[in-house]
């Protein structure tokens, strides 16, 4: 079977309502769990043969071997030639980088813990934009759920000065640390805000050699800045910037939160290296939900994803996700320059239950050019309470274990008539009230929000990513889509300074003329 044939197959599958009643063992062969993370997918359009087909596909495809080059450290990244090696940063694979990693980690715990303890700093300014923001940012909510952070954390990405307003409001700089991640040392967001806030430091007196840290690839941009050469920590080019939050770019978490919880995060996702490595594709939870959202996608047609987290320290998580996978799969050219058919579908969501008083009535009832109404659901919950609520907790576990049920089930016009047969209006209220069901979702749920929960779940969308990339025949690992905006923006902020108009269409022209 391959991608072409996938549309024709599904037009034969069973309601999923039905194929609960079809395969006795559903439930059991549909949910797989590694350690403290459990994926039940038997709310997914897919029948017992389909998978099967799937996994064949994939096999036809070189998944494994695919697995296998990415651990070995071989170079997938083709067009920048490049080894993807994140999984080395949590201890497998990578035996090239296992040295360079140890020693970063070493160093790393020893920083974290000597800045903890010397209580010089009250808060941390975490200065990055994209894979250099949106990980420490969502693993810093979800690390809240057990931790208290101290000193305490604060994020400036957006080159918008709110962005970097908010994060120093309040805080005394002379009892501020300021961490400036950025790979190149040149992106312009970053770059405005660390310049920013080198300037409000300066004005109190304090120097960025004694305030200020960086994380990246260019040490040399970084001491020009201003930033002591001991206080650079590496950030290779083997890691690309939305699978970094494992390298010292994680490092206002080691210090907010602890070395510690920081090193059980990184042991969590090594936990789901080795059983994406290991475990024989029909039990790998990264296989199975790549191929379930390739059949989403390619054979029933669903243009997006919603993911919806029904834990507020994960609200971060769409928008982390939006990056991991739309950067590296939202392409049209394959690996070897062709044209590619339907890939990453669009990635979207908010915490549960604000969703439910939102989008979900387009969830239950709305259309879509593709035939199947709506979109996938990733429903996310933590079965542990951290919050001392119970109350909340259980009516927020009734909330989302409901909307699965709810989309899968439907509720038929017959139904609706019959609870509303007094109704003058019942012709055209029933078709309004009907919810056509078969809608298909997979539900992860996390025993608690622990450090080493939140490392298995995201190396779980990383590696799902990577999967459906092979089947797409992606190259997940580079991202020039990024590029032409970030060049154009450079031209356009040098006439906007400048006050010369350039050569540009006549929409651009206007809106330039209506800034200066």
């Amino acid at each position: 079977m391959t991608l072409d044939d996938l549309k024709s197959r599904a037009v034969s599958t069973p309601s999923i309502a039905s194929l609960f009643d079809d395969e006795p063992d559903r439930l059991d062969r549909m949910c797989h769990r590694v350690g403290p993370l459990r994926a039940d997918f038997s709310k997914q359009h897919v029948s017992a043969d389909d998978l099967e087909a799937l996994i064949a596909m994939a096999d036809t495809l070189d998944v494994p071997g695919w697995q296998q080059r990415l651990f070995a450290g071989d170079p997938i990244n083709q067009s920048e030639k490049r080894a993807v090696l994140h999984t080395a940063l949590r201890g497998v694979g990578g035996k090239a980088v296992a040295d360079d990693v140890a020693a970063m980690r070493a160093r790393m715990g020893r920083f974290a813990t000597d800045i903890r303890s010397s209580n010089r700093f009250d808060d941390i300014v975490h200065i990055g934009i994209g894979g250099s923001d949106l990980g420490p940012r969502l693993v810093a909510d979800a690390f809240a759920a057990t931790l208290t952070a101290s000193p305490r954390l604060h994020f400036a990405n957006n080159v918008d000065g709110a962005s970097v307003n908010d994060a120093i409001r309040g805080l005394d700089p002379k009892r501020t640390l300021v961490i400036v991640v950025s790979k190149s040392f040149g992106t312009q967001e970053t770059k405005m805000n660390a310049e920013s806030v080198r300037d409000w430091l300066t004005a109190a007196g304090c120097s960025a050699a004694d305030h200020v840290l960086a994380v990246s690839a260019n040490r040399d941009r970084a001491i020009d800045f201003g930033i002591d050469p001991d206080n650079i920590f590496d950030f290779w080019d083997w890691v690309g910037g939305r699978y970094s939050i494992w390298s010292a770019v994680g490092l206002s978490l080691a210090i907010a939160y602890g070395p510690d919880a920081f090193g059980e995060m990184l042991d969590g996702a090594g936990a789901m290296d080795r059983h994406f490595r290991d475990t024989p594709m029909a039990e790998n939870i990264p296989v199975l939900m790549a191929l379930i959202g390739v059949w989403n996608r390619n054979a029933h047609g669903y243009d997006s994803l919603a993911v919806i987290p029904y834990a507020r320290r994960l609200r971060k998580l769409a928008a982390f996700l939006q990056q991991l996978e739309m950067e590296s799969n939202g392409k049209g050219a394959t690996r070897d320059g062709g044209q590619a058919g339907l890939t990453c579908p669009v990635i979207w969501g908010d915490e549960g239950t604000n969703g439910q008083h939102a989008f979900f009535q387009w969830l239950h009832q709305g259309t879509s050019h593709g035939g199947n109404g709506g979109a996938p659901v990733d429903f996310v919950a933590v079965l542990k309470d951290h919050e001392d609520r119970p109350d909340h907790h259980l009516a927020l576990l009734a909330n989302c274990f409901a909307q699965s049920e709810a989309l899968m089930l439907g509720k038929g016009e017959a139904v609706v008539r019959q609870e509303n047969a007094d109704r003058e209006d019942i012709d055209s209220l029933a078709p309004q009230k009907t919810f056509p069901g078969n809608r298909p979702s997979t539900t992860l749920t996390l025993d608690a929000l622990t450090p080493s929960a939140i490392g298995h779940l995201i190396a779980l969308y990383e590696h799902k990513t990577f999967v459906q990339g092979v089947i797409w025949g992606l190259n997940s690992f580079d991202q020039w889509g990024v590029e032409l905006g970030k060049v154009l923006a450079e031209t356009i902020l040098s006439e906007l300074e400048s006050g010369e108009a350039g050569q540009h269409d006549p929409s651009t022209i206007a809106l330039i003329r209506m800034a200066r």
